[in-house]
């Protein structure tokens, strides 16, 4: 008996440890990008990628060292590895471009009905069949982006077709992770992420280069410092808590991202803009659940004899 609760209380403090983490790396990405809008007045969105995932190499390549580097490390999906590289690169492109147009709580907002579109998106791609509760938690979802972006009552812009698309494309590359997630180590995943925001940006940051300013290099080290940082956290909580347990953590980004847009940019806040993130995240929460529930079923009945 006494070991049994030895393993039980264990198990709660490093799943207490994980969701730590996970709430302490949304808070550096939210930081992150609050330093993105900061410089973008000033710098283009290539610019911007290149420098912050430069600097986010560096907190990564420890998390590689600690672990051993990469000569063990096989790759066993390369093109998969590489296609979501460059989806990533490309979303981060769009994501960056919302920021510089858009609140900060309303572009996640928009971010957040990505769990949305990959239940949808997994239909025609992986064939999976969709149920009525996870179609409710769509059509919810939905009426949730109508509440937040009003049209016909608020001025749409590119600001918020570039959310959606980062949303569109973060979709797609949740679908290429759930292909090769098992197959792959968690490094192979992180390298790519990088090296596709390097890649994709890079011919437009040549285009595009202005010298930054001492105090602006400042803003973006500490920009790509918070960025790789919170990748490392991130990795670092699901090793210790289950991806059911650490996903949902993600929302907290929409709470610093008020914050910072209050405190930086003097954003008001907006009652319609965070009545329709809750309902968008109520939304992701429950198709979450209902995944997990799901994917449980299936373990059982692929355990069954």
């Amino acid at each position: 008996m006494t070991a049994v609760l030895e393993i039980g209380n264990n198990d709660a403090e490093r799943t207490l440890f994980g969701l730590a983490a996970a709430v302490t790396g949304n808070f550096m990405f939210a930081s992150s990008d609050a330093i993105v809008k900061v410089l973008s007045s000033h710098y283009s969105v290539f610019q911007l990628v290149v420098t912050q995932a430069s600097f986010a190499l560096i907190p990564l390549a420890i998390m590689l060292l600690r672990e051993g580097g990469l000569r063990d490390i096989r790759v066993r999906h390369p093109r998969l590895v590489m296609l979501r590289g460059l989806l990533a690169g490309t979303g981060t492109i769009f994501g960056f471009f919302s920021f510089s147009q858009l609140p900060l709580a309303e572009t996640y907002s928009i971010f957040f009905c990505t769990p949305i579109l990959v239940t949808v998106l997994s239909i025609p791609i992986l064939g999976e069949r969709v149920g009525l509760h996870r179609w409710g938690a769509v059509i919810v979802g939905l009426i949730g982006i109508v509440v937040m972006v009003r049209p016909g009552f608020e001025t749409l812009h590119l600001g918020h077709a570039a959310a959606l698309v980062a949303a569109v494309i973060g979709a797609f590359t949740v679908l290429v992770m759930r292909r090769i997630a098992r197959d792959e180590h968690h490094a192979v995943m992180v390298l790519a992420v990088v090296t596709g925001l390097i890649a994709v940006s890079l011919p437009g940051m040549i285009l595009t280069f202005r010298t930054p300013t001492l105090h602006d290099m400042a803003l973006f080290a500490c920009g790509g410092l918070l960025m790789g940082s919170g990748q490392f956290l991130i990795v670092r909580s699901l090793s210790l808590a289950p991806a059911s347990v650490v996903a949902p953590m993600q929302y907290t980004m929409m709470l610093w991202a008020i914050s910072y847009g209050y405190l930086l940019f003097g954003t008001r806040i907006d009652p319609l803009v965070v009545l329709g993130a809750l309902i968008v995240i109520a939304s992701g929460l429950y198709i979450m659940n209902r995944e997990r529930r799901r994917g449980r079923k299936n373990v059982r009945l692929i355990e069954r004899p």
